[in-house]
């Protein structure tokens, strides 16, 4: 059995995605920051009255100055660039999940540039290719739904598969980081199937055989 550990968590972006698998996380015990644009926009209020004192919320800096252990990228895909660059020192070094997708753009993923500006990071690609609700529900009549991702093929992986178990799917690992784009393939059969044939958003996959 995988040895569990309470880490601290930094959550850049305070959207459905990034509030609703901080919730999982909290409730299996882990420590989280949230990092946002706007300390006293919307999305800010909302990680104040959805976690109260189970949680903080303020600048990303504020949230990267926490040491985090892991760091989701939970932000607009166009916006992370920047962040890649401006807090490069922060990040360097630590495990980055990129949940972050550039919808109609070439490349949906942001890794290339946390390979630039921060080349010691443990980089990982999940939680990116299903909508939010599949986080808050991952259970269909009693089967489990699964989590693709990808990324850093060493000690850091049983981490990841241990954030993705806590909220409830099962991790099934595709590769290294340059699998990445298998993991955009699926972001977009998910888009597809949800906003091309208007499937609810409560979908998700399903690898049998395993």
């Amino acid at each position: 059995m995988m040895e569990r550990k309470a880490l601290v968590i930094a959550v850049l972006g305070a959207g459905n995605i990034g509030r609703t698998l901080g919730k999982k996380w909290s409730q299996a015990g882990h420590e989280l920051h949230f990092g946002v644009s706007d300390p006293a926009g919307k999305n800010a209020q909302l990680v104040h009255s959805e976690f109260g004192d189970q949680a903080t919320v303020g600048t990303i800096e504020d949230a990267l100055q926490k040491q985090p252990d892991v760091v989701l990228i939970a932000l607009p895909g166009p916006a992370v660039e920047e962040v890649a660059r401006q807090y490069a020192t922060r990040l360097d070094g630590r495990i980055i999940v990129d949940a972050a997708n550039r919808v109609g753009e070439d490349s949906m993923h942001n890794l290339g540039h946390f390979q630039q500006h921060t080349p010691q990071a443990q980089l990982y690609r999940a939680f990116n290719s299903l909508g939010w609700e599949n986080f808050a529900e991952p259970n269909f009549e009693g089967i489990q739904a699964d989590l693709f991702y990808c990324g850093t093929d060493g000690a850091t992986r049983a981490t990841v598969e241990q954030l993705i178990s806590e909220v409830g799917l099962r991790p099934v690992y595709l590769g290294g980081v340059d699998k990445v784009g298998v993991m955009d393939a699926v972001a977009s059969l998910w888009f597809a199937l949800v906003f091309g044939q208007k499937k609810p958003r409560h979908l998700a996959f399903k690898v049998l055989g395993m």
